[in-house]
Parts: structure tokens; C-alpha cells; sequence
């Protein structure tokens, strides 16, 4: 989904992954009112009117917001089967609990919550309060076209080559921290879709796929597919050429898929042994070295990733902690355009 607004905090500790996923949650949630009963019924026309416009469907203008209605799902069920094809797995799975739990679900994940709102985007649900929690409610009129939709015998087989692809561009993310878009949607309409480079509606369903799966920024050159823990993407959007995935062989690309790299994992494994036994009951050891970690990957200094860590810890730091964490920051290859003194390149 894009960002609804930049990092402006030159604190490192707010820009860990936990930190920022906290603040999007927030950032969403203060948008939320009472949640309709789906998307297009009950809104005034105002409303009906705003919906479609910030929608991912193109619907043709009507006088009156009865036929505006009509027209709006007419042209959702006539995109429906293919967007089904095509939805990100985190609104695949939404989608199956909210056809399963009577067209409501409760959200209480980021990960949740985004996935809700692509499919208001789709204008298939909405999302927001019901009886002081948050949910997301399907339109009641896409319930059987939606479970024929996923029923259908090539659906399993175009989802197959949406996880493939979802991999492989998690994975050059990871890699790259961040992507100019084209390519990631030429790869989508040639894997999944296997369809014509000038179809328009493929290169529709693609972008929708890029908007609803990852972190998307705007930027001069078009639209940026960001890392998640990246919190400032300035350093690729103000550069000279887009961002695009360097050459990579097989062993990084699984590494990338796996979130840590060949020449990463060592360093990984030798902090979390030494904090095993030294954080809060509260933290986590592999979750705790993978922030640090993503921390390094953006130019965090040193002394930076230490201020990070020391609040985690029930013990002073040892020199063997300390020592970790200097090889940690040494040797994790940072992304480009985020300047630390010891930068290396993709091993």
C-alpha cells in the first residue's frame, strides 16, 4: 500500500521495523470511521462519489447515485474474476476468512488492516468500526461471484505463480531496498498473467498486485516498491537513475526470499546466541538482531544500533555483545544510496 506520509525522525530507534510498523498501524486507524455495510451501500452520494474516485476501478460517471451504484458494480463483477486471480496473498487470505466468517472479520494485524483496504480500493469491502471494533465487511453481492471466482480450476494454478513471483520480488527488496515499479510489472503480466505487454487490463491488475503487496512511495520518475523497514526512501528517490535489482546469483536470490543473506547469516547467528539470555522477557533474540540488522542495511551508525539495543538488554553489554554488534554493522551490505562507513556490495 503506498505510505501515508515520510519518516522525518532522525532518531534510529524510530525508524526500527517494530517502530514503524506501530506507527502505520496508528497512521490507518486515525482514518477509520463506522464500517459500512460493504462498500458502495448506504454511502450518501458525496461519499459514493469520493469511494470511486480513490478506487482502483474505473466506473463511468452517472447523474443519479442509484445508477452510480449500479454502474460501479457492474463494472466490480465484470473485473472480478481476474482481480480475484490477482489479489496479494495477504488479501487472499482476508478474503477467504471473510467469506467464511459471514462477510465480517475482525483485524487485528497491520498486515490485516492494510489487506482491508485494498479491497475498499477494489471496492469489494470496507473497513472500519463495528460495535468498538475494528473489522472489514464484504458487499454481500460479491459473496457467490467471489466463491466461484476462487472455485474455479485455473485459480490454483494462477495463485501458484503469484507465490513464485511474490518470492522473487520480496527477495530483490530485500536485496535492493528498493525498486522502480516497471520491471516488477513486466515481470507479473509475463509470470502470472502470461499476457500481452500492451494489455491494458494486465498492466492494471499488475499495478493493483504492486500496490496491495508492498510498500509503495510516488516519486519524479513514477512509483517506488519499498523494503518495509526502509524508513527514509530519499536516498532512491532523488537518485539519478531508478533503483533497479542488481545481478544476483542463485544463492543470493534464496537468501533475499529467506530475509538474510549468505554473508549475513553468521553474523546473525552470533549475536542471537549472545542474546539468548541478556534481553527483557519481553524481547525476542532473532527478532532483536533482525531489526539491527535492517538498521544497518539503511547507514545506521554504529553507535546508533547500540542505543537501539541497550534498552532491550537485562544485563550490561559484554565486550562480547559489543564485539557482535561492530561485526554485524561491518559486515551487512548496506542498500545503495544509504551511505555507512562500511559499505559492501551484495555478497
Amino acid at each position: 500500500m503506498f505510505r501515508t506520509q515520510g519518516i522525518a525522525d532522525t532518531d534510529w530507534s524510530a525508524r526500527t521495523l517494530s517502530n514503524l510498523r506501530a506507527r502505520r498501524w496508528e497512521e490507518r486507524v486515525a482514518r477509520l470511521r463506522e464500517a459500512g455495510d460493504g462498500a458502495l451501500s448506504g454511502l450518501t452520494a458525496q461519499q459514493l462519489r469520493s469511494r470511486i474516485e480513490r478506487g482502483w476501478q474505473a466506473v463511468p460517471c452517472r447523474p443519479v447515485p442509484a445508477q452510480q451504484e449500479e454502474e460501479a458494480l457492474r463494472v466490480v463483477l465484470e473485473a472480478l474474476p481476474r482481480q480475484a486471480d490477482c489479489l496479494a496473498i495477504s488479501e487472499h487470505s482476508l478474503l477467504e476468512r471473510l467469506l467464511m466468517d459471514g462477510g465480517c472479520a475482525a483485524l487485528e494485524e497491520l498486515e490485516e488492516l492494510e489487506a482491508a483496504w485494498a479491497l475498499r480500493h477494489r471496492l469489494w469491502a470496507d473497513v472500519g468500526y463495528l460495535h468498538g471494533q475494528i473489522v472489514a465487511r464484504l458487499d454481500g453481492r460479491l459473496a457467490r461471484p467471489l466463491r466461484e471466482a476462487l472455485a474455479q480450476p485455473a485459480h490454483n494454478g494462477v495463485r501458484m505463480r503469484v507465490f513464485s513471483v511474490h518470492a522473487t520480488l520480496s527477495g530483490l527488496l530485500y536485496i535492493a531496498g528498493a525498486l522502480d515499479d516497471r520491471a516488477p510489472q513486466r515481470l507479473f503480466m509475463e509470470q502470472v498473467l502470461q499476457a500481452d505487454p500492451q494489455d491494458e487490463e494486465a498492466q492494471h491488475l499488475a499495478q493493483q498486485y504492486l500496490w496491495a503487496a508492498y510498500d509503495c512511495v510516488d516519486y519524479p520518475q513514477g512509483v517506488l516498491l519499498v523494503h518495509a523497514a526502509l524508513a527514509d526512501p530519499s536516498p532512491f528517490a532523488n537518485g539519478a537513475y531508478p533503483p533497479e535489482a542488481p545481478e544476483l546469483d542463485a544463492a543470493q536470490l534464496l537468501g533475499g526470499m529467506q530475509g538474510v543473506l549468505p554473508v549475513e547469516e553468521p553474523l546473525d547467528a552470533a549475536l542471537i546466541s549472545l542474546l539468548k539470555h541478556a534481553l527483557r522477557p519481553s524481547q525476542d533474540a532473532e527478532e532483536c538482531v533482525q531489526e539491527l540488522r535492517l538498521l544497518a542495511k539503511q547507514g545506521a551508525p554504529l553507535e546508533a544500533m547500540r542505543r537501539v539495543l541497550t534498552p532491550k538488554l537485562c544485563v550490561l553489554e559484554t565486550p562480547a555483545i559489543r564485539y557482535a554488534v561492530r561485526a554485524l554493522w561491518q559486515g551487512v551490505p548496506r542498500w545503495e544510496g544509504c551511505h555507512a562507513p562500511a559499505h559492501r556490495a551484495v555478497q
